[in-house]
């Protein structure tokens, strides 16, 4: 009798240290480490010095907040980092950057193909002000050029470098993260490969597209998986459907038994159901990720972030409350817009170059869904041990909401404070 009590209280345990985890987490909505590094080859000398060495610019922007990690920006430990603290500390950041975000020279490449990085200021960005670099660089034309970046390898491993610009009068889109290294810049190709017997290759155009949708496939699944609010979310939208993978009994078997066709077929509509409410949200924040990139609207961080929090409270609190008129799919639908502007600011912070943007959005999209799709999966799995208990609906769906309305609630008066 007691064990069967206190089972239930074990679940609610782990809910509370799921729930005081993420409270101790960043409130970051979609918006996680990132760096952003923009390369650029003037047109002239595209043409002019494509035998011989081409000039190239490099701008660097990190988060301080990030660089706080590994460079004391906060010097006094208050919290705020103040214009005289990241003075101050900037030629400590920039010896940094010299050490772990450099190119990789070629072999016979001049001494001037080395970057020397220079403070270049401060700059706002959605979530926070950021220290930037800038470095010029002369290299041979002809030569693979690799960028090797290490920053907070040890220190975050979800940081990522976003890259964009032309180099060679070919745009340049792609990401690279602090474990895989490096990144290919330029192979020093200028015009359209010819393979053996004469016929063409694939265009480093069509390379570079594909590549833009594969990273930012990556890129796209890396940042929902990391994006707290948007899981809590998914989460509350699906806490109270009740799905089971257990087969269905054979056609024959459910005929005498009219109790278990009504249990399967109660368990296909909350199967259905899952699919509209998943869609609707896929539909929701793709409408306005779309718009917001292509710059047809726009949305402030200001407002956007706290109402993704509130978001999470509205509909934990519907699970406790329920309210007959209103449909999870409609209210996940709308709500997916007002997550897609926070999606969008990613993407219009890379600054992607025209002739790349669409298959960066294609490819962030796609793999926003994916991470998406993965991450109900995985509570399906883990909810098949909890459901058809008979405390399932009391401890699970509404402790479980509780816990996010009180979590929501809490991002929410971060986001407005």
């Amino acid at each position: 009798m007691m064990r069967a009590l206190l089972r239930p209280l074990r679940q609610t345990g782990w809910l509370l240290a799921l729930a005081l985890g993420l409270a101790c987490s960043p409130a970051r909505a979609h918006k996680g480490s990132d760096a952003y590094l923009e390369v650029q080859q003037p047109a002239a000398e595209s043409a002019e010095s494509a035998g011989s060495l081409r000039d190239l610019r490099f701008v660097l922007a990190v988060a301080i907040r990030d660089l706080d990690l590994v460079v004391p920006m906060d010097a006094n430990a208050d919290g705020r980092v103040t214009w005289g603290e990241a003075k101050a500390a900037t030629p400590q950041a920039l010896a940094l950057f010299n050490q772990q975000a450099r190119l990789e020279v070629p072999a016979g490449a001049p001494g001037a193909c080395r970057l020397d990085w220079q403070s270049d200021g401060l700059e706002r960005r959605s979530d926070g002000v950021y220290l930037r670099a800038a470095a010029t660089a002369r290299c041979p034309a002809g030569q693979a050029l690799r960028f090797h970046y290490v920053l907070l390898k040890d220190q975050d491993s979800t940081h990522r470098l976003l890259v964009a610009g032309r180099i060679g009068g070919k745009d340049l889109l792609s990401t690279v993260s602090p474990q895989q290294g490096s990144l290919l810049l330029s192979s020093g190709v200028t015009s359209v490969a010819v393979a053996e017997g004469g016929a063409q290759a694939q265009s480093p155009g069509a390379s570079n597209r594909w590549s833009a949708l594969r990273d930012y496939f990556s890129l796209g699944v890396h940042h929902l998986l990391q994006g707290y609010d948007h899981l809590a979310f998914l989460l509350a939208l699906v806490l109270p459907l009740q799905l089971s993978l257990q087969r269905s009994p054979p056609a024959a078997l459910l005929r005498e038994h009219p109790e278990r066709r009504a249990a399967v077929y109660a368990n296909r509509a909350t199967w259905m159901a899952l699919l509209r409410t998943v869609t609707a949200f896929t539909v929701g924040h793709s409408i306005t990720l779309i718009l917001a990139t292509f710059g047809l609207t726009q949305a402030s961080p200001l407002w956007v972030e706290p109402a993704i929090a509130l978001s999470i409270v509205v509909t934990a609190l519907l699970n406790l409350r329920p309210v007959k008129w209103i449909r999870f799919d409609v209210l996940a639908l709308l709500f997916g817009m007002v997550h897609g502007f926070g999606f969008a600011g990613l993407l219009l912070e890379a600054a992607a170059p025209g002739g790349l943007l669409p298959w960066a959005l294609a490819g962030f999209n796609l793999g926003v869904e994916a991470g998406q799709l993965t991450a109900v999966l995985g509570w399906v799995l883990v909810s098949q041990v909890l459901v058809g208990r008979s405390w399932y609906a009391q401890v699970v769906v509404r402790g479980g909401s509780v816990l996010l309305v009180l979590l929501a609630s809490w991002w929410f008066w971060q986001r407005i404070g």
